[in-house]
């Protein structure tokens, strides 16, 4: 019909053909950066967005405190002597972290322990579950043997969460602290204090790895990825202890705790 009407005004066939030429390229290409694309393959959890940090002034890992904000996979290997072993890669398939399990007997009593080595195999920190506490609690030590970190569960709370302190014990604040669904890793991480900023956000990924855990894991700009990783490690760590203890026990698993039906884990 438009063409009709065009040619009744006494346009020719050619004026026609350049008047509607640029009508071909109305479909503009997509201006949204790849990497957001990207972190839209793992969906919104929560409705609130990551808030960007001044960075720490002693990261564990300082090449892993980006000016933006970073997505990494989180992949238990399938193969591996202890079972405790992970590979973090960012979204471009680089592998940026190694994380090996391992035991050690320290007076008749089996440590598991793990050790975080960087993307060329220097080891920067290690990870050892301390004996006597009055909470479970995880030690975060530099190579030389230094208490760095801890990170802390805690019970008497109406939900679990756990708490990572920046100086292990002279800290009597936490810096940031994990809360939600552990048993189904689906959890944020809240700066410290009350009505924190969310920094990081984990969810099991079963739509990119298969009989193995993997889990991705999202990091606000300026925050410490390696310290984010280490609590996400540890409580996979703690809730596979737990369910193998509550499973030979004859008990329900632990994500039947996760539910806020009283004081944690006594509800």
């Amino acid at each position: 019909m438009l063409v009709c009407l065009v040619k009744g005004l006494g346009f020719g066939f050619s004026s026609v053909a350049l008047a509607f030429t640029p009508l071909k390229f109305t479909h503009a290409p997509a201006t949204r950066p790849r990497a957001a694309l990207q972190l839209n393959l793992f969906g919104d959890l929560f409705d609130d967005s990551l808030k960007a940090q001044t960075p720490y002034e002693r990261p564990l890992l300082p090449a892993l405190v980006r000016e933006g904000a970073s997505v990494y996979t989180l992949q238990e290997k399938l193969f591996s002597l202890s079972g405790e072993d992970f590979s973090v890669k960012d979204l471009s398939g680089n592998e940026v972290l190694k994380i090996e399990g391992f035991n050690v007997n320290i007076g008749g009593m089996v440590v598991d322990k793990l050790g975080f080595k960087d993307a060329t195999g220097t080891k920067f920190c290690s990870v050892e579950r301390r004996i006597v506490a009055a909470s479970t609690c995880y030690d975060i030590y530099s190579p030389g043997g230094d208490l760095m970190c801890k990170v802390e569960r805690e019970w008497l709370s109406l939900t679990p969460k756990y708490q990572f302190y920046y100086e292990g014990d002279d800290n009597p604040f936490g810096d940031f602290y994990a809360e939600g669904s552990f048993s189904d890793r689906a959890y944020t991480f809240k700066a410290g204090g009350l009505n924190g900023d969310t920094i990081a956000r984990v969810k099991r990924a079963p739509e990119i790895f298969q009989d193995v855990d993997g889990y991705a894991v999202e990091v606000a700009a300026g925050v410490d990825a390696a310290a984010i990783i280490a609590v996400a490690v540890i409580i996979d760590e703690d809730h596979d202890e737990e369910d193998a203890k509550r499973k030979r026990e004859g008990k329900e698993p632990i994500d039947q705790l996760d539910a806020p039906k009283g004081m944690w884990p006594f509800g």
